[in-house]
């Protein structure tokens, strides 16, 4: 499967995304600048609060229209799809896929011997 690539504004908007995200899981109050006076915890009860968290997550949108589809999509959908072989399925980190890493292993003699 193909899918247009993250640009450096979708990685950006993304990361903050994350930042926003994990800000609710810890229950601190959603913002993206740091040197805004907020409120100390996150009132999932109070207008207010939900309003900041839904400007927050609309503004990372507005950052760079359409990259939870490159930034998610790519990653779920292309790096980790098992028949692509990207990713070793074997590990538990981001690892090359074994015949990647040993397609680069024969390359890279090939290359030493010329």
């Amino acid at each position: 499967m193909k899918m247009a690539k993250a640009s450096e504004k979708d990685i950006d908007a993304a990361g903050n995304l994350m930042s926003l995200l994990l800000q609710i899981d810890r229950g601190d109050y959603p913002c993206l600048d740091e040197d805004a006076d907020v409120p100390d915890w996150f009132d999932e009860d109070n207008f207010e609060h939900l309003r900041a968290f839904y400007d927050a997550v609309k503004s990372t949108l507005d950052k760079a229209p359409g990259y939870p589809g490159r930034v998610i999509g790519g990653m779920c959908y292309v790096i980790m799809y098992d028949k692509n072989k990207i990713v070793d399925p074997d590990s538990d980190t981001l690892d090359l896929h074994p015949n990647i890493v040993k397609a680069l292993a024969a390359a890279s003699t090939q290359e030493g011997a010329k």
